[in-house]
């Protein structure tokens, strides 16, 4: 009679094992859904260029306000004067975006340049002498600049001014010069 020998397979994996490999693996697959929840925020925070797009286009507009005499607004305008008298600019909002519009002088159109792109809403509105600017992004964030309506004198009107008072003041001088020539001579005439 043959006997049957119980051989043991110590290839397997004991129940311990198992237990923790499956304890591990569940450790390891929660890590990663985590890994990549956050990296799908982070990413969409990136992707999100609403407020780098809005600071770069109010930057934009504020360099050109403060190298303008006259700013003011004219329906979905606001017109803007250099100092230099060298160009007008005109900040112009037209569907859903803002666009700077450049002319060498007010007839002679130059260019533009799009400042801010997929804009949902915008109003202007003027009270007294400030320019009140809203717009709400595609993000659907509200934001909003305020722009002092300025009458300052150009570069090239400050000059002619200057011209004009010295050129009055020139006049003035001669006048008085003749007055008192003028008055010596009658003074000399009494006097023989």
């Amino acid at each position: 009679m043959k006997k049957l020998a119980i051989v043991k397979n110590k290839k397997g994996f004991t129940f311990l094992e198992l237990t923790v490999s499956l304890f591990l693996l569940i450790i390891l697959t929660l890590l990663l859904m985590l890994i990549i929840q956050t990296t799908m925020m982070t990413s969409k925070r990136f992707l999100d260029y609403s407020n780098y797009e809005y600071a770069l286009a109010h930057k934009k507009i504020l360099e050109t306000y403060n190298n303008s005499a006259k700013v003011y607004q004219e329906s979905n305008y606001i017109i803007m004067k250099s100092k230099d008298d060298v160009e007008d600019v005109r900040i112009n909002f037209r569907g859903g975006r803002i666009y700077i519009d450049k002319f060498k002088d007010s007839n002679n159109f130059a260019g533009y340049i799009l400042v801010l792109k997929n804009m949902k809403s915008y109003t202007l509105s003027q009270e007294n002498d400030i320019i009140h600017v809203s717009i709400v992004d595609k993000s659907d964030h509200e934001r909003e600049m305020y722009l002092k309506v300025k009458d300052e004198k150009t570069d090239k009107e400050k000059e002619k001014e200057k011209k004009e008072k010295e050129e009055k003041a020139k006049e003035e001088k001669e006048n008085k010069n003749k007055e008192e020539e003028h008055d010596h001579n009658e003074h000399e005439k009494e006097g023989e």
